[in-house]
């Protein structure tokens, strides 16, 4: 059985999204082949995934037709023919590719979106507890999907069947390609202070506050990772310290992989790099803003934490773009430097 997976973006969901190749291989066996189409920018999380035969890039930003991923996925199709087509994205874009393939059957993932705008137009903090993750069909992302799909499958186990395929350190369900060589970067504390949008980024000078606080109170070096596109980091710069490094666009995605696998924990908001974190095993501290760990992107591994403030306000929108109508962004500026370093003393503890 040959299955086209598609999920263009963004970098956090393509690399949940891994989860639900490991459980597709679970359950189908060596003989499934996987092929996982994505934008080009993001292939490098998957170019030698252990369970994905092939990667296809779809690079829109350098003038790439839609004729010619057409023409891609029709090569493909020629030399193995696609069995189903798994959109694990729900996009005009998507639903585009499914026309253009009309005559191979596929499944179109339930993102929710209903359920998850309902969840923003409540504003008693009270009444979203009411409503639980079974009502709502919220579970983590990594297991949503599966769930979903599994009596399709005729698979009863689902869930524990991906768990015991994967055999992570924690437990975790998403799975990245692993690291060619070993690099050893020592004690390092990842900080990524970066977002897809601006109102779910931790104000950067708390960022800076907390850096300062693990290199004077512990012997962890600190490393910030961040995209060339923010020069916000720039504020890092007045940390002179030996066992500081501001790598805000000097990294390329897959040396960010790198650093993020020998982490000993990333810290940083709703963003990509903690689910790259969490798919090299390695904990997370996510800091929760204008989304909500309800959504389903909370970190998932078990020696993961999460910070989010109990406010009627939040979630204000589904993906955090919306420019908050208060005079302060309350669900980013009520998280403070010494909760968050507190927390991380205690997991560096567990550890």
């Amino acid at each position: 059985m040959h299955i086209l997976l598609v999920r263009f973006s963004s970098m956090g969901d393509v690399v949940l999204q891994t989860a639900t190749v490991n459980w597709l291989r679970s359950l189908l066996g060596k003989k499934a082949r996987f092929t996982f189409l994505t934008s080009s920018e993001f292939t490098s999380l998957l170019n030698g995934h252990p369970e994905i035969d092939h990667v296809i890039g779809f690079d829109r930003k350098k003038g790439e037709k839609w004729s010619d991923l057409v023409k891609k996925i029709d090569l493909l199709d020629e030399n193995d023919p696609i069995d189903l087509i798994l959109d694990l994205h729900a996009t005009l874009r998507s639903f585009r590719l499914k026309l253009s393939f009309w005559n191979i059957p596929a499944l179109t993932v339930d993102k929710r979106r209903w359920e998850r705008f309902f969840l923003t137009k409540i504003r008693s903090s009270a009444l979203k507890k009411l409503f639980s993750h079974k009502i709502f069909g919220l579970e983590p992302q990594t297991e949503r999907i599966i769930k979903d799909f599994q009596g399709l499958f005729g698979d009863l186990r689902g869930k524990r069947r991906a768990v015991e395929f994967r055999k992570g350190p924690h437990e975790e369900l998403t799975s990245l390609p692993a690291l060619k060589e070993k690099l050893d970067h020592g004690n390092n504390i990842i900080l990524a202070p970066s977002a897809s949008f601006e109102p779910k980024r931790w104000p950067v000078d708390r960022f800076v506050l907390l850096a300062e606080n693990i290199l004077q109170k512990t012997p962890f070096n600190v490393i910030v990772l961040a995209g060339p596109e923010d020069h916000f980091c720039e504020a890092f710069n007045q940390i002179n310290h030996p066992r500081f490094k501001n790598l805000q666009g000097k990294t390329s995605l897959k040396e960010s992989m790198e650093y993020l696998a020998q982490a000993k924990i990333c810290i940083g908001n709703d963003s990509g790099m903690n689910h790259i974190a969490e798919a090299y095993g390695v904990p997370c501290l996510t800091l929760f803003g204008p989304t909500d760990p309800l959504f389903g992107f909370a970190p998932h591994g078990s020696s993961s934490r999460f910070i989010s403030k109990d406010l009627n306000c939040k979630p204000c929108s589904t993906t955090g773009k919306k420019a908050c109508h208060r005079d302060r962004l309350y669900c980013m500026e009520e998280i403070s430097v010494d909760e968050v370093f507190s927390i991380f003393v205690k997991m560096m503890e567990v550890k």
